[in-house]
């Protein structure tokens, strides 16, 4: 393996000065052109003119990625990732420095402040390199192989990610943040090696290795296996053996919400009434709700926390945790009714409505961790969001103590901003008195200097949202939500999605790279979120579209997992197993296979789907049964296909029938909704051959089936009792425990539909 002396010892070599345009960089006309294109505003850098001017540009100005545009006035002659740069490295017979990170990453600032805009650096890397650029949030696919190499070299992950490149792609070295002097030793170093015979066939030898590793671990295919409930249980098992039950989350800090690891133990608790999983979600959400994470005056949750009790977060906002924390808060509310968990969900809803949605309806990827204290002062972590005594008596006034003492902003600040507002997670809070100064709060908070939002629309984490919002206009009755999903939804599907089934990835005053497997899967899902609260038939024919465009852009065939990507790039494709922050995409293609074959009302498509999730699973199961705890979200995919859907709304008959469940005190009511055509048996069939619909289970008492209709039917001589229709049964709850079991055969005049049986969680149970 190569020495990483190269990548730590301070060298002497002396750099010359070199002519402007790029300090370092060769004359080129291609740079020459760009003097007379408009600068980013505002220009992100220390190298300005007399008039206030950048005085350097660089290929990233005519990008429209934010990311990449934050960098366009850095000294160093950045390139976008793609075959130009990596084509003018080989012209050069140099290595490539490729730098990932995005528009929020407070790390990813500072390197560029300290590193990126410093003309000695720049001087070194423009000589020696080809400097690429990569936003990971336009181009995850690029990110994951490169971050998979780095975790490789150097047993870390996190961004920036910064790996040496030979001039065909494959990775040498990797190394993260690094203070200006430092790195511009290393780059000196790897320059020093490159043009050594000895040192260079080193870095050949190294990146021949890496790459074959990288290629092996991304498309890394299993013999077919069967996924059993001795899977599921190992995964409840390991996930609950790594639960801290005194501060909520699953491990040590830094602590992560991990919400596809909370919605696995709701789904897990609602399917098996296991005590012991809905204590690790509800717990771990009452924590993050009462931390420091959770943005109590503006609503919304930041990226994670630093420290075991949530307290002290790092203060980035990402649209896709707002939308899988929501999902979680709002499950959690449908099964426990706890009306802290429906607060902190409205909350985020509100707070992506207000400030996180774009004029046409189209949700932004996220906001910044840093802002300055005062306008033109220095960039501070969280300083939006602390507090100190007299922002907060300014802002409140004689109630300052109050507030004060219930958000806890007396404790001495962990931060050097201020204090972070939170709550006691025991509970108790009059949030009826609270939320006024809260609102009181959050206006004085908005003449503070603003973080900086991502404009970029992502199409996948639309579609999460989407999902989300949804689901939480039907729970919460909050047409609102519905509205704004289905805005949101109409600008992906109008501005992003051709007519072809190209969708692209990002959306920045036009269409952004190739949408991936996760885009398609989860703007798909967020189409049948849609379908189940609307019930308009235009979203499930677009989810279905979207699980055919899966199919044929990402599939390798049977016995595979799924491509992350069409386009593979220089180290080859990967399958999208490996979970992070966010569900697989191979896990959501599952769901959405799963979820379709459940709604469609055609046989052959609905048996295809099916089949479908049946190869996925199959190509998935030996993974999942090695390690269970590693991709949560297919554990929860798998569980939903093996075993059907969990939650209060239910398909029934391939979705030719639709039941739901819902509350009001102690009188609980099933709504069923039947299709042109279909109907169910009554309760009492006038055929004892029949199977009679029923409403039963320990937490049921005192059922009221809905009067029937007596019909005679082709298959039938006899007359029959029906119900049909929008009907509904409704019962009384035998306590605060149990489920409901619902029992029906769905119908038309001429065949019958196999009985199921659907079980309800009843919240407190």
């Amino acid at each position: 393996m190569l020495s990483r002396l190269a990548l730590v010892l301070a060298l002497t070599a002396t750099v010359p000065a070199f002519a402007e345009p790029l300090p370092g960089a060769a004359p080129a006309a291609e740079l020459q052109s760009l003097a007379n294109v408009p600068a980013v505003v505002p220009p992100r850098t220390k190298y300005l003119g007399a008039g206030g001017e950048p005085v350097y540009r660089n290929r990233l100005i005519l990008e429209r990625s934010p990311y990449l545009r934050q960098h366009a006035h850095n000294p160093v002659n950045w390139f976008p990732w793609g075959d130009a740069a990596l084509a003018e490295a080989k012209r050069r017979d140099v290595p490539i420095f490729l730098s990932v990170g995005y528009a929020t990453c407070h790390w990813c600032h500072v390197m560029e402040e300290e590193s990126f805009d410093n003309t000695d650096v720049a001087a070194v890397l423009n000589r020696h390199y080809v400097a690429v650029k990569v936003d990971r949030e336009t181009l995850p696919h690029i990110d994951a192989q490169y971050m998979l190499a780095t975790q490789i070299l150097d047993q870390r992950g996190g961004w920036p990610n910064n790996v040496f490149l030979m001039p065909d792609g494959s990775p040498i070295v990797s190394m993260g943040y690094a203070p200006a002097d430092s790195f511009r030793n290393a780059l000196l170093g790897m320059a020093d090696d490159w043009r050594n015979p000895e040192g260079r066939a080193a870095m050949a030898g190294q990146a021949e290795s890496v790459s074959e590793l990288v290629r092996l671990i991304s498309l890394r295919r299993t013999a077919a296996a069967e996924v059993d409930e001795v899977v599921f249980d190992q995964a409840t098992a390991e996930t609950l053996s790594n639960f801290d039950d005194f501060e909520g989350g699953f491990g040590p800090a830094p602590k992560f919400p991990n919400e596809t690891t909370i919605l696995w133990m709701l789904d897990r608790y609602e399917r098996t009434g296991d005590r012991g999983a809905l204590d690790a979600a509800t717990t771990s959400l009452k924590h993050m709700v009462a931390g420091g994470i959770h943005d109590q005056v503006g609503g919304g949750f930041h990226r994670y926390s630093v420290d075991s009790q949530w307290l002290t977060p790092h203060f980035e906002k990402m649209l896709y945790n707002q939308a899988l924390i929501g999902q979680a808060l709002v499950q959690a509310w449908q099964l426990t009714g706890d009306a802290v968990f429906e607060r902190a969900a409205r909350r985020a809803m509100d707070y992506v409505i207000r400030e996180m949605t774009a004029p046409e309806g189209g949700f932004f990827a996220a906001q910044d961790a840093d802002s300055r204290v005062v306008a033109g002062g220095e960039m501070e972590e969280g300083a939006f969001y602390t507090w100190n005594p007299d922002q907060l008596l300014a802002a409140l006034g004689g109630e300052e103590q109050m507030a004060r003492a219930v958000l806890g902003l007396d404790r001495t600040p962990t931060v050097p901003t201020g204090s972070i507002a939170h709550l006691d997670p025991a509970g108790g809070t009059d949030f009826a008195r609270l939320d006024p100064l809260l609102e009181r709060m959050r206006v004085a908070r908005k003449s503070r200097p603003a973080p900086l939002t991502d404009t970029k629309v992502i199409a996948g984490w639309n579609g999460l949202m989407i999902r989300t919002l949804a689901d939480a206009g039907v729970a919460f009755n909050e047409p609102r939500y519905l509205a704004a999903a289905s805005r949101a939804y109409g600008f992906v599907n109008g501005r992003m999605l051709s007519s072809s089934g190209d969708l692209a990835r990002a959306w920045a005053d036009g269409p952004l790279e190739m949408g991936t497997l996760r885009d398609y899967a989860w703007l798909g899902l967020g189409a049948l979120a849609l379908y189940d609260a609307t019930g308009e038939a235009r979203y499930l024919s677009d989810a279905a579209r979207m699980a055919e465009q899966i199919d044929a852009r990402f599939s390798d065939g049977p016995g595979a997992a799924l491509r992350m990507s069409q386009n593979p790039g220089p180290l080859g494709g990967s399958y999208d197993v490996i979970e992070g922050a966010t569900p697989t995409g191979s896990a959501s293609a599952l769901a959405l296979y799963a979820r379709l074959s459940k709604r469609i009302a055609d046989d052959a498509r609905a048996v295809d789907f099916r089949d479908k999730a049946d190869s996925l699973l199959g190509a998935l199961a030996a993974s999942l049964k090695e390690a269970p705890t590693a991709s949560m979200s297919a554990i929860d995919a798998a569980a939903m296909h093996l075993k059907g859907e969990t939650g209060p709304a239910r398909p029934l008959g391939n979705g030719v029938a639709k039941a739901r469940l819902s509350l009001a005190g102690e009188i609980m009511r099933v709504d069923l909704d039947f299709g042109p055509g279909w109907h169910a048996n009554s309760d009492r069939p006038l055929n004892a051959d029949l199977i009679p619909t029923s409403l039963t289970g320990t937490g049921v008492a005192d059922v009221r089936y809905p009067p029937a209709r007596t019909v005679t039917l082709g298959f039938q001589s006899e007359p029959l009792a029906v119900i049909d229709g929008q009907t509904a049964i409704t019962a009384r709850r035998n306590g605060g425990a149990g489920s409901a079991d619902l029992t029906i055969q769905i119908c038309n005049d001429s065949l019958c539909l196999p009985p199921e049986r659907v079980t309800f969680r009843l919240p407190g149970g």
